[in-house]
C-alpha cells in the first residue's frame, strides 16, 4: 500500500495566484506517480476551483492569506483551504450550474460534481473548506458523500502554526543558550547528532544542531514530524527494522532517532528536542529520562523566547507611531536592538508651538537596559509637559539617580525643544555628545555635550544650549552602535553629514543606517533626524 503523502502551502494573494497554486500542487502528484489519471485531474481541478474561490471572495476581494492542506490516502485525496475571511455561512446543498453566459457561480457546482464530499465550516474566526475525492480501484467508481476526517486535525495544524509563527523564532541565527544544549546532549550521548528542530508549514528548520544534521529538510521526510504527533517521548533504536519508521532512514545520517516534543506557550506542539546516529543502538530508561531533563532545558529557553518577542513588541510600540504635525518641517527616526531589546529610544511629541525631541542611550543591552530606557522616556515625557528643556531633565534626574545608582548604570541623553517658527533647538546634552547638523551650504556643526549623563551626580545643574536650524539644515542624533557601522570613533559623523546632503528626505537616510547595520551590528542603532524644509 502506498504511503501517505501530505503537504501543506502558505499562500498569501496577492502576489500568489492559480498558476502558484498549480505549480504547488505539481509537486504533489510528482510524490504520487501511482494516481489514477483522471483522479488526478479531478482532484486538481476542484482544487484549484476552491483556491481561486478563496482568492477571489473570501476577502471581499481584498488581499486573502491561506493555508493549504493536500493529503493523498490510499483511498481518497483530501484538501483543506483555511482563512480569515468573512464568510460566515455557505449554502452547499446541490447547486446547479449556472447558464453559458453566466460570469460567475461555477466553482462550487464544479466541485461538487468532481468530489465525493464539499464541506464548509467556521471555527473560530477561520473559514475551514474541505473537498474529498475517493479514488478508483481496479475501475470501481468512487464512492459517495465519503466524510471528512481530518478537519479537526487541519484545525489543530493551524493552531499549532500559528502558535510557532507568533513566536517569532524561525529563521532566527543560532544562539549560545541553544547550541550549548545540543552540544551537551552530543557528548554525554556520544551521538553523532543533536538538533533543536522546529516544524513549519512544509519543513523543519533547526535553531541549533551539533553535529552532522541538515539545518532544513522536508517535513514528510523528518522524524520530528512523528514525534509532534504525541506528548510522548519517541525512541526508535533502529529505523531501518522499524516498518512503521523505516522510510524516513537516511543512510549515513539517521538510523537511531529519540526525541521529545517541544512546546508554544499555548501547549502546541511546535517542535522536538532529539539525537540520532547513523547506527542502530540501544538507549536506555535512564537515557531517557537525560533526553528528557535536556528537553526541558530547551523548553525553558523557547518561553523565554516568547517574551523576549513579547517585549520586543511592547519597546517597539513605545517608540513614535506617528509623525510629527510640524509645518515646514520633516522628522525621521529609527531604532535596531542588538538583541531583542535594547536601552536605545528616541521620542518626539508635540509641546508648545514646537516639539520635544529625544534620544538616549542606557548603558548596556538587553532587559535590564530596556527597562531602565523605559522609565527614562515615561519620566521625561511627564516632566517637558510642565517644564523647560532643564527643569524636565532635573525631575527626571532627580526621580531616576537614585535608582540609576542602585543598579549600577547611567544614562547619556540629548533632549531638546524645537520652535518651529523660529527654528532656534533648546537642548540639554546629558553625556551624548552624538549630534550634529549638517548645514544647507555643506558645512557642519557638531553638538558638545556639556553635562554629565544621567544617574552620575544628582546636584548637576543642567546647561542649556542653542543652535539655530534654518532652512536647508538638518540635525543627526545617534547612539554610539551607528559610529561602530563606521570606523567606531567621531569621525563617523562625518559619513552622516554626507548622506544627509545627498538624501531629499530624512527616510532615506534612515534607509541607508538600516541597510547599513543589517546583521552587522553588535550594539543598538538609533537614531533621530530633524530637517528643515528649504522653502521654510
Amino acid at each position: 500500500m502506498p504511503e501517505v503523502v501530505s503537504r501543506s502551502f502558505r499562500l498569501h494573494c496577492p502576489p500568489d495566484t492559480v498558476d502558484t497554486l498549480q505549480d504547488l500542487l505539481a509537486t504533489v502528484w510528482a510524490q504520487t506517480p501511482y494516481l489514477d489519471a483522471a483522479d488526478r485531474m479531478a482532484a486538481e481541478l476542484s482544487i484549484v476551483e476552491l483556491g481561486a474561490n478563496v482568492m477571489q471572495h473570501a476577502n471581499n476581494g481584498d488581499p486573502v492569506s491561506f493555508t493549504l492542506s493536500v493529503v493523498v490516502y490510499d483511498d481518497r485525496i483530501e484538501a483543506t483551504a483555511t482563512d480569515e475571511g468573512a464568510v460566515d455561512h455557505v449554502d452547499l446543498r446541490d447547486r446547479p450550474m449556472p447558464d453559458q453566459f453566466a460570469e460567475r457561480g461555477r466553482g462550487l457546482p464544479i466541485m461538487q460534481a468532481l468530489s465525493d464530499s464539499v464541506e464548509h465550516r467556521r471555527v473560530e474566526g477561520y473559514n475551514h473548506w474541505t473537498v474529498v475525492r475517493g479514488r478508483r480501484h481496479g475501475g470501481a467508481p468512487p464512492r459517495k458523500a465519503m466524510p471528512s476526517i481530518s478537519i479537526a486535525g487541519v484545525i489543530d495544524e493551524m493552531a499549532r502554526q500559528r502558535a510557532l509563527d507568533d513566536m517569532g523564532i524561525l529563521d532566527t541565527p543560532p544562539e549560545e543558550r541553544f547550541d550549548r544544549v545540543t552540544r551537551l546532549a552530543r557528548q554525554l550521548f556520544g551521538v553523532e547528532t543533536a538538533a533543536v528542530n522546529l516544524i513549519d508549514g512544509d519543513r523543519q528548520w533547526a535553531k541549533s544542531v551539533s553535529g552532522i544534521g541538515p539545518v532544513e529538510m522536508p517535513r514528510d521526510e523528518s522524524m520530528c514530524t512523528v514525534t509532534i504527533q504525541h506528548d510522548d517521548p519517541l525512541v526508535v533504536p533502529d529505523l531501518s527494522a522499524d516498518p512503521a519508521h523505516a522510510h524516513k532512514m537516511v543512510p549515513g545520517l539517521i538510523n537511531f532517532y529519540a526525541g521529545f516534543p517541544l512546546y508554544a506557550p499555548g501547549g502546541e506542539r511546535i517542535g522536538a528536542f532529539c539525537v540520532y546516529d547513523s547506527q542502530p543502538r540501544h538507549f536506555s530508561a535512564r537515557e531517557t529520562e537525560m533526553l528528557r531533563d535536556l528537553a526541558s532545558w530547551v523548553q525553558q529557553e523557547l518561553t523565554v523566547s516568547q517574551e523576549l518577542s513579547r517585549a520586543s513588541e511592547v519597546q517597539q510600540g513605545l517608540l513614535p507611531q506617528q509623525l510629527l504635525s510640524l509645518p515646514g518641517w520633516k522628522t525621521a527616526g529609527v531604532c535596531i536592538p542588538a538583541r531583542a531589546v535594547g536601552g536605545d529610544f528616541y521620542d518626539w511629541y508635540p509641546v508648545g508651538e514646537g516639539a520635544a525631541l529625544t534620544l538616549a542611550d542606557a548603558m548596556g543591552k538587553g532587559i535590564a537596559a530596556s527597562i531602565i530606557a523605559a522609565t527614562v522616556r515615561a519620566v521625561l515625557r511627564s516632566a517637558s509637559r510642565f517644564a523647560d528643556v532643564a527643569g524636565a531633565v532635573d525631575a527626571a534626574s532627580a526621580a531616576l539617580t537614585v535608582d540609576l545608582d542602585n543598579a549600577g548604570v547611567f544614562v547619556t541623553a540629548f533632549h531638546s525643544r524645537l520652535d518651529m517658527d523660529s527654528g532656534v533647538l533648546s537642548y540639554v546634552d546629558a553625556g551624548h555628545g552624538l549630534s550634529i547638523v549638517a548645514r544647507a551650504d555643506g558645512s557642519s556643526q557638531r553638538l558638545r555635550s556639556t553635562s554629565p549623563p544621567l544617574g552620575v551626580d544628582i546636584e548637576t545643574e543642567w546647561t542649556v544650549q542653542t543652535v539655530q536650524l534654518d532652512p536647508g539644515d538638518t540635525l543627526i542624533v545617534v547612539s554610539d552602535g551607528v559610529l561602530d557601522l563606521y570606523d567606531g570613533t567621531l569621525r563617523s559623523l562625518d559619513n552622516l553629514v554626507t548622506l544627509a546632503l545627498l538624501a531629499q528626505d530624512p527616510w532615506e537616510i534612515i534607509d541607508a543606517i538600516r541597510a547599513r547595520a543589517r546583521g552587522a551590528s553588535g550594539d543598538d542603532v538609533t537614531v533621530l533626524i530633524v530637517r528643515r524644509d528649504d522653502a521654510a
